[in-house]
């Protein structure tokens, strides 16, 4: 029993270092990539590692914590807080299934995290906008081009927002990957997901702390 109790000690203390750093993982990312590329974001790049290897509440933990940093500098963000956290969430998920053992695994899952940033919150700055677009590169060279050509406004800018996310998030993704595959199995399996993300798969027993 007392032995137990260390264990769960152990993993929640590694799991409270890490958040604050895949917080910062998130700022430095969107500095380097989003001012160099002007479509990679890389703001979940961290929210997604925490996600996958120490599981969806501490994954969204993170997105919270990076949304908050980013309300500072803009209030209105914080409208974005529940997508997030919803990046953290769906990365616990699928690191549940194993989706991080394998590189074409994880690069298909890049529709549901460019859904999450793209087609759901673009659906709300377009409420916020009053229904129209905004002047960012996906509704300037997919959405506005999709409304002239006749595609519904709402359509149009949701399209062209998808896209656009999918391309920061395949990055994300990638990163995350070579990033879990680039760490030891004897770190990876002492974090509280980590079993789900080794390619060898661990019992209980050799799991040692």
């Amino acid at each position: 029993m007392v032995q137990k109790k260390k264990k769960k000690k152990r993993l929640d203390n590694m799991t409270l270092l890490l958040i604050p750093l895949a917080v910062a993982i998130n700022m430095v990312a969107y500095n380097v990539l989003y001012s160099t590329t002007m479509v990679i974001l890389g703001d979940s790049i961290g929210t997604i590692l925490v996600g996958a290897v120490c599981g969806p509440f501490p994954g969204a933990i993170v997105g919270i914590l990076s949304n908050l940093v980013n309300v500072i500098k803009n209030p209105v963000m914080i409208v974005m807080m529940p997508l997030n956290a919803l990046f953290g969430i769906a990365a616990g998920t699928l690191a549940r299934r194993r989706i991080f053992t394998s590189f074409w695994k994880t690069v298909i899952c890049t529709p549901i995290f460019g859904f999450i940033g793209g087609w759901l919150s673009g659906s709300i700055i377009f409420l916020a906008m009053g229904g129209d677009f905004w002047g960012n590169l996906a509704s300037v060279v997919i959405g506005i081009p999709l409304f002239r050509a006749g595609v519904p406004k709402y359509f149009a800018m949701a399209v062209g927002q998808l896209l656009f996310d999918c391309i920061d998030k395949v990055v994300c993704l990638i990163l995350v990957f070579l990033i879990i595959r680039s760490l030891p199995d004897r770190f990876l399996i002492k974090l509280p997901y980590g079993k789900y993300v080794t390619t060898k798969q661990y019992r209980e027993e050799d799991i040692e702390f």
